[in-house]
């Protein structure tokens, strides 16, 4: 079976380099040609628009920053939507706004193509493992077409409903981790402010309920050993704005949700860009802004 596979990023990458390794002839495209080098270096063969993969495929899976993004693959002369043909499956791995998914299964069955959308969680270090978990938004035959390809890349798959309830999921998932890992941030910043040793904390809470699997993994950059960025401020915010296009639409108040999203305006707001969300803590916290 061909794979087409586009934007292959931190996460994509990994991603496609568990397809190559599992035996999938893959077609590759990024907006970056040098993202591609080692899949192609594997055997896998670069195109220079999404249109070529989506013609050299059976499948093509899609592992872009956000909505934005994937509407870039998909229109225009060259987009992904000029390449389908009847019977292809789209797998769309990015997190966006449950709206965007419906929506653009919407436009790929007018090519004849069915488009699920299985976000995946679980890092980079999961993407390099094959250890992450997707979150499926398709019908059944689309969701057990899919099922072989994405057993290659992740885990723990679960079919959590129609179109749009994958990218749900995914949304909330990040929602509920990014404002916990804001919160991390601001207890051990406090804690060091009152003399607590961050390895101590560290210990503590990674070994109680106030620790998370997903934050002892980002140890060593919290320590300050390692320079692999986790989450940076801009891009948790992305979750928090792709929210507020569902929300509004259904009416809901979220207070907590809403101070997490305020406290990284802030952050931005006073040159914290670019930083890793705990890793500038003691620049971060609202207090000091």
């Amino acid at each position: 079976m061909k794979i087409g596979f586009i934007g292959l990023g931190r996460m994509g990458g990994a991603m496609a380099r568990n397809l190559q390794e599992s035996g999938y002839v893959l077609y590759v495209n990024d907006v970056r040609r040098e993202a591609c080098d080692d899949v192609v270096a594997a055997g896998g063969t670069f195109l220079e628009t999404p249109a070529e993969v989506a013609r050299h495929a059976d499948a093509v899976l899609i592992s872009v920053p956000g909505p934005d993004q994937v509407d870039g693959v998909l229109d225009g002369d060259d987009g992904l939507l000029a390449g389908l043909s009847d019977g292809m499956l789209v797998i769309d791995a990015t997190t966006t706004a449950p709206s965007n998914s419906i929506k653009n299964a919407q436009r790929c069955a007018t090519r004849g193509a069915e488009y699920i959308d299985a976000p995946v969680s679980g890092g980079q270090h999961g993407a390099i493992s094959g250890d992450l978990a997707a979150m499926v938004g398709a019908d059944a035959t689309a969701f057990e077409r899919a099922r072989p390809i994405l057993k290659c890349i992740a885990n723990n798959i679960t079919h959590v409903g129609p179109i749009g309830s994958g990218s749900t999921i995914k949304l909330l998932n990040q929602l509920i981790f990014v404002s916990y890992q804001l919160v991390f941030a601001e207890g051990l910043a406090i804690g060091e402010d009152l003399g607590l040793e961050l390895e101590t904390m560290l210990q503590v809470w990674g070994a109680s309920a106030a620790g998370h699997p997903e934050i002892t993994v980002k140890y060593d950059e919290i320590r300050g050993v390692s320079d692999k960025a986790g989450f940076i401020v801009e891009n948790a915010l992305l979750f928090f704005d792709l929210a507020d296009r569902t929300r509004g639409e259904l009416g809901y108040t979220t207070p907590v949700f809403d101070a997490a999203a305020e406290s990284l305006r802030r952050a931005i707001a006073s040159g914290l860009a670019g930083e890793d969300m705990i890793r500038a803590r003691t620049r971060y916290r609202a207090p000091q802004i």
